[in-house]
């Protein structure tokens, strides 16, 4: 377990759930995957002033509350390579509110460092459906080339 995040299975061989599903998380944790993809289900930030966001897995849930641990796109990229279901060159969706927001988003970063496409909406998610709120699309990013 990598900064404190346990990563959980789901029904799906390709999905799975990073720190403790509450019931929105649990919601989403059953609608249909994509396949092809390693897919991480989490909350997401809002982009922060400057344009960032974050994963917010729940690291801590008992009755004096919960506690998030916002991860960036190298957390999150020590988590999957390390992950014994994730193949090298893996596409990688990222179901979660927000990560695919702006130009240098948590999405865009991961897919850099991957060098991987990595799917993710810019606007929140619906659990019930994984569409994305507010004409909210699914972006695909591809790693830049430097």
């Amino acid at each position: 377990m990598l900064y404190d995040v346990p990563v959980l299975p789901t029904m799906f061989k390709n999905r799975y759930v990073l720190g403790y599903p509450d019931h929105i998380i649990q919601k989403a944790m059953v609608q249909p995957t994509y396949p092809l993809f390693f897919e991480l289900i989490c909350h997401g930030s809002r982009p922060t002033p400057k344009g960032e966001t974050f994963a917010l897995p729940y690291v801590y849930m008992g009755k004096d509350g919960r506690r998030t641990k916002p991860l960036n796109a190298e957390q999150l990229f020590e988590i999957i390579i390390t992950h014994r279901a994730y193949a090298i060159g893996q596409p990688v969706r990222l179901i979660m509110c927000w990560v695919g927001y702006g130009p240098n988003s948590l999405a865009q970063q991961l897919a850099d460092l991957l060098g991987a496409p990595v799917l993710a909406a810019n606007e929140r998610v619906k659990a019930y459906t994984l569409c994305p709120f507010n004409n909210g699309r699914w972006i695909l990013f591809t790693p830049r080339i430097c």
